[in-house]
């Protein structure tokens, strides 16, 4: 079960698309909206759609499971025009190899963040390599 809550927990709130914000950028809504809605299949109905209603929860978090796919579809008719919900329709095992590949550090703690990876970083021998 650790497992899947950590899982559930890092896909929910990680991705190469969401902002981290720095205590000069973060507000209360920016924060509730830096997280992700996922499909994630069978698991959807086990969890209460707790992954691919994310972004209700983060906005309404006292709000009742069964209310969260009517709010979740209200969320998105306003938000997505604006470019502000997120949403990634790839398989959840898809995007955590993705994830896992990609996002594994921000530069800093000030302003507004995107996860770097890396897989982006040149390795000693490649510049070595480059500057010869």
């Amino acid at each position: 079960t650790n497992f899947c809550l950590v899982t559930y927990t890092w896909l929910q709130h990680t991705d190469p698309s969401v902002p981290q914000y720095g205590a000069d950028q973060w507000t209360w809504v920016k924060g509730a909206l830096s997280t992700i809605d996922r499909p994630y299949g069978i698991f959807d109905y086990f969890h209460h759609k707790i992954g691919s209603t994310h972004v209700a929860h983060h906005l309404f978090h006292e709000m009742p499971f069964y209310r969260a796919d009517e709010a979740t579809a209200a969320i998105k008719a306003f938000l997505e025009p604006k470019g502000l919900y997120n949403y990634d329709p790839t398989p959840w095992y898809m995007a955590m190899w993705r994830i896992a590949k990609t996002c594994h550090y921000v530069e800093g703690t000030d302003g507004i963040q995107y996860y770097k990876s890396f897989e982006d970083i040149p390795l000693t021998k490649d510049l070595k390599k480059k500057a010869a």
